[in-house]
């Protein structure tokens, strides 16, 4: 089961003298009988005197020189440093990011989650006639399985020199600033690059038509309360069930609890908060708690996209191209369910090496990561442009299959507004009920089919008057 880290102490509340304490006593053996405890100000000193700040900070620099001196102890100071007590912290502060509520936790084994969602079970007439022949009749459950895999692997690396290290025992913030500088450079980073690549992965999900569109008009002062009722009906939509508002077309439902409700902030800035409370039915407090913001969906950064997904075997990055980005920013906000998001951390750990000859140690954070959505759960985008269907093309238009055997069939479907891009397959004309096309467009005709021709059509599951077909032949060998 995923977990979530407990949190950290921040950094800002600890000093130098606390740090090398702590590692002095988790090291213990060699360590601790070469480095002296700290003094800290306020302690008693062996004559009775108590010890001043000029005495804790004469007690510090008097540990770096020893430190300064010897290599190994460097060593295991700064081991124990990132390891011990910046990784603590790196990850505690890996869910205080603005999308943290969307993370399932870290998965300690594995590299796939595998999610599983069981439709109604179906309805059937009573009749103690029909019972005797059917009580031992096996009913499978319907049962859908979709796979989220570990699909994220990245590394971040920084640098720590001598003369940093030596600089740190110079000031009392000294080590909590060389701590700082090294969160900073890796956790900064990925923590972008998460968010980065969380907003991405929406982007390719809305440009390929796999979100439910609902067409709003531009958001204004003058209209922000009717579009708000507008997304509170579709609220309410989603806590009855329906197979509409969820890419799988399964039978679910929404809790409200369960509700998450992301809007640029430009929308953010029209609406206002008390009336979007009043309109959904919850106080302030749980309406901020689950109104996600984004400074927009258009917002996208192509040049550290690149340099994210450079030689990435998951994902072919192709930067958004000019109309792409028109388009996204044309989304107003995204209401998902909380179970929609399936983002896992799979492994993340900190290693590093000492280079004699420059002097310095290179410290390399790896993080590796599972972005997913769940096609079982609802989502609901809302736009200012209207989802509609432009066209459907059957490719191969003309085929020629033996008895027996199978083609495959794809349809092309241009939309705008984020339409759904699905399409319904079936196949006219057959004489055999073994003669059927599954929901991927592979045709199967049967053996025993006496048809000479069929007739195979995609119809836009979006948009049914919107349809193409292709002529099929049916030989005997």
């Amino acid at each position: 089961m995923p977990t979530i880290p407990s949190k950290a102490p921040n950094i800002k509340s600890m000093n130098s003298a606390d740090i090398l304490n702590v590692t002095r006593n988790e090291l213990g053996g060699n360590y601790a009988s070469q480095i002296p405890a700290v003094i800290k100000e306020g302690d008693e000193l062996p004559n009775g005197r108590i010890a001043t700040k000029a005495d804790s900070l004469s007690s510090l620099r008097g540990i770096g020189e020893i430190m300064m001196n010897y290599q190994p102890l460097q060593n295991a100071f700064l081991n124990a440093l990132v390891n011990r007590i910046a990784r603590v912290i790196i990850t505690s502060r890996l869910y205080e990011n603005p999308w943290a509520g969307f993370k399932k936790g870290i998965m300690e084994y594995g590299e796939t989650i595998e999610e599983i969602f069981v439709n109604l079970s179906k309805p059937y007439q009573y009749d103690p006639v029909v019972a005797e022949s059917e009580v031992f009749k096996r009913r499978i459950p319907d049962v859908k399985a979709a796979f989220h895999s570990m699909n994220y692997q990245k590394f971040y690396p920084t640098t720590v020199s001598n003369d940093q290290l030596r600089q740190a025992f110079l000031s009392w913030q000294g080590i909590t600033d060389l701590i700082g500088k090294i969160i900073e450079q890796v956790y900064t980073g990925a923590n972008y690059d998460e968010f980065l690549v969380m907003k991405y992965m929406i982007a390719q999900i809305a440009l390929k038509g796999q979100l439910y569109p609902v067409s709003v008009p531009t958001i204004t002062a003058d209209n922000a309360r009717a579009v708000t009722t507008s997304m509170v009906n579709y609220a309410k939509k989603l806590t009855y069930m329906s197979s509409d508002y969820n890419y799988a077309g399964v039978k679910t439902y929404t809790d409200p609890e369960f509700l998450y409700i992301i809007l640029t902030t430009d929308v953010e800035s029209i609406f206002d908060v008390e009336v979007l409370a009043l309109s959904f039915n919850m106080n302030k407090a749980e309406l901020i708690g689950r109104q996600i913001g984004i400074d927009g969906f258009g917002i996208v950064d192509n040049e550290r996209l690149a340099e994210i997904f450079a030689d990435d075997p998951y994902t072919d990055f192709v930067p958004f191209t000019e109309a792409e980005i028109n388009q996204l920013n044309t989304i107003a906000g995204l209401m998902v369910d909380e179970s929609w998001f399936m983002i896992f951390d799979n492994y993340y750990n900190m290693t590093e090496i000492y280079n004699p000859q420059g002097l310095y140690w290179n410290y390399f954070y790896h993080v590796w990561k599972t972005f997913s959505v769940s096609p079982f759960s609802n989502a609901i985008l809302f736009t200012t442009n209207t989802p509609a269907i432009t066209s459907v093309t059957v490719s191969p238009s003309t085929a020629t299959v033996v008895k027996g055997n199978s083609s495959q069939f794809t349809a092309a479907v241009v939309n705008t507004g984020f339409a759904p891009k699905e399409v319904i397959w079936t196949v006219e004309g057959g004489a055999d009920a073994g003669t059927v096309i599954s929901d991927n467009g592979l045709l199967s005709v049967s053996p025993n089919e006496t048809a000479t021709s069929l007739t195979v059509k995609a119809t836009s599951s979006f948009d049914s008057t919107k349809s193409s077909s292709a002529a099929v032949t049916v030989n005997a060998s």
